[in-house]
């Protein structure tokens, strides 16, 4: 979203909880001009010379607090606060009172049927739930085990996966582990060292290569029970 924005941009976050804290830290870096609300006056005095943002004290969805805010020249609007309601209402607010993209936490379960539709009713760029990407994040690790890293594409439907050096492939082509384990997913790249290899089927693995697959979700759990790596099945 910021990239389709523009490089340099003018945010209002309200809210200066944990999540408001984080997203002001990783944009006040990227040099972005950040405006923080929140109705504690500590948090937003703190975080306003942390950041060197402008800080102002009220509640975010109020129109005066807006407008004060400069909601109007605004490119990106975020309300993290811990009601989700409040959320919807500073985004929606903005929506009506400027002009900008607006992004919006909201981390009940009761609304996860309704994302899209509320989205599209209210105009919003995006809703974010932190809480539940970590929790599926976390999930992805309790099913690959094997696995340094997870990174999810096509949303959700294909996974990147970058594997420990510890699956037995040394001495075997790309094309006889294939050949052999009868999955579709792509060995797309090895780390042998310093080196990262694009792997044709002729390629000679190593025991301390490090692989990077790409395969569905099935595909990928399906490879992994046929290495010996599979975990037990999560229940819970």
């Amino acid at each position: 979203l910021i990239e389709r924005i523009g490089k340099h941009m003018k945010i209002i976050i309200v809210g200066c909880g944990k999540v408001g804290v984080s997203l002001a830290e990783r944009l006040s870096a990227e040099g972005h001009d950040l405006v923080m609300v929140d109705m504690n006056p500590q948090k937003v005095e703190h975080l306003s010379n942390q950041f060197d943002a402008l800080g102002i004290v009220g509640n975010g969805a109020s129109f005066n607090i807006q407008q004060e805010a400069g909601v109007e020249s605004a490119d990106l609007f975020i309300a993290v606060t811990g009601e989700d309601e409040l959320n919807l209402l500073c985004c929606l607010m903005a929506k009506k009172t400027g002009h900008c993209d607006t992004i919006a936490r909201v981390r009940n379960p009761l609304y996860n049927k309704e994302i899209r539709f509320i989205q599209e009713k209210l105009g919003l760029s995006m809703i974010i739930n932190p809480e539940l990407t970590a929790a599926r994040e976390i999930l992805k690790l309790l099913k690959f085990p094997s696995a340094i890293k997870i990174d999810t594409f096509a949303k959700g439907r294909v996974e990147l996966l970058r594997l420990k050096p510890e699956i037995g492939f040394g001495g075997k082509t790309v094309m006889d582990i294939m050949r052999q384990l009868k999955c579709d997913v792509l060995i797309c790249a090895v780390e042998r060292g310093s080196e990262v290899v694009i792997p044709n089927g002729s390629f000679v693995l190593q025991d301390t290569d490090i692989l990077s697959i790409v395969g569905s979700l099935e595909n990928t759990a399906q490879f992994f029970e046929k290495i010996g790596l599979r975990s037990k099945s999560v229940k819970n």
